[in-house]
């Protein structure tokens, strides 16, 4: 629907207008769990939209390997070289925003021109909620079809053993691979890590750390963080992450930023729309997206891209690495009454 003049808020003693932007933080892009890929870059930069990333499989040290003996008629069978690939998607989003003309003229304003002041946070919302989405499909295939070995219930409120105990699901892999670095929670969540004075905001090098820490991990607090059912059954997920996590790139799609002026609208005022494209690929580190099932916008008559719902899905996914070498892990909990 466009910006008409019931939309508008007329003050004759204040001609510009106040800017209140969005609550909403970018937390995922300022702590570094989304930061660009060159390998999903050059993935989105194809002539695809879904893509196969292949592997070496690591040389399987469990097998016992050969001993040499002065037999001449023994012979050695060599071990074959495999590789294993998972498949990933990319999204193309676009969106507009409509105004009549009406309304700059009689008020000296231009909604537009906000709306293209604010294109860069928007997209990185929108960015941060898929990569949201993604991590709760993530959690939903472990539950389903993994035996849940990537989880760990605090049993109740979070806590320190909890978190220490969903880290440990790596294994001896918990260290390896820079670490699980960054720990993303609610903030109803963050409040009993800080009741129990568990999160240090010690500053570093003489900053003031935006993000305050839990044993060296970064607590990213953001209130898009999913809740898993209602009432006094409502369980919070915080999703501890480790570096390439998430891989993600973003391109510019064509014509990016497009105006589209209709003047016939408006009984021939006129009107203007303002379009916006991004194409992005945000993916699990060792992780296939199935693309078992995919919907689109209500809109769409023939879906090319994975909605919020879809990310969600248990069955559009499935692990192909071992559980250590995937460095996420969940923390489910309860918030106080």
């Amino acid at each position: 629907m466009p910006t008409i003049l019931s939309d508008v808020v007329f003050r004759d003693e204040l001609r510009d207008y106040m800017r209140v932007n969005t609550a909403e933080r970018t937390a995922f892009f300022e702590s570094g769990i989304l930061t660009n890929n060159s390998d999903m870059s050059t993935l989105l930069a194809s002539p695809s939209n879904t893509f196969t990333i292949p592997w070496w499989v690591d040389l399987d040290a469990s097998i016992e390997p050969n001993y040499s003996n002065d037999v001449y008629t023994d012979i050695a069978v060599p071990l074959s070289v495999t590789s294993a690939s998972m498949q990933a998607r990319a999204a193309y989003l676009n969106e507009g925003w409509n105004a009549m003309n009406l309304v700059k003229n009689i008020t000296n304003q231009d909604p537009l021109e906000f709306v293209a002041s604010r294109l860069t946070s928007y997209w990185q919302r929108q960015a941060q909620r898929r990569a949201i989405a993604t991590t709760i499909g993530i959690y939903n295939d472990n539950v389903a079809n993994d035996g849940g070995d990537m989880v760990i219930d605090a049993g109740g409120t979070i806590n320190a053993a909890a978190i220490i105990r969903a880290k440990a699901t790596m294994g001896d892999y918990s260290g390896q691979l820079g670490g699980l670095s960054v720990i993303a929670m609610h903030s109803a969540v963050q409040t009993e890590l800080q009741i129990l004075n568990l999160i240090d905001f010690t500053p570093l090098a003489d900053q003031i750390p935006e993000f305050g820490r839990f044993q060296g991990m970064r607590v990213v607090v953001d209130d898009s963080m999913p809740v898993i059912g209602t009432g006094e059954d409502a369980k919070y997920l915080s999703v501890i992450f480790g570096p390439g996590a998430l891989g993600y790139a973003e391109e510019q799609g064509e014509d990016d930023v497009e105006y589209d002026r209709e003047p016939a609208r408006g009984n021939g005022g006129g009107t203007e729309t303002l379009w916006t494209r991004r194409n992005f690929v945000i993916h699990p580190l060792g992780y296939s997206f199935l693309s078992t099932t995919i919907t689109g916008t209500p809109t769409t008559t023939r879906p090319v891209s994975a909605n919020w719902a879809d990310l969600a899905l248990a069955t559009n996914w499935d692990r192909k690495f071992d559980r250590k070498q995937v460095p996420l892990a969940f923390v489910t909990s309860t918030v106080a009454a």
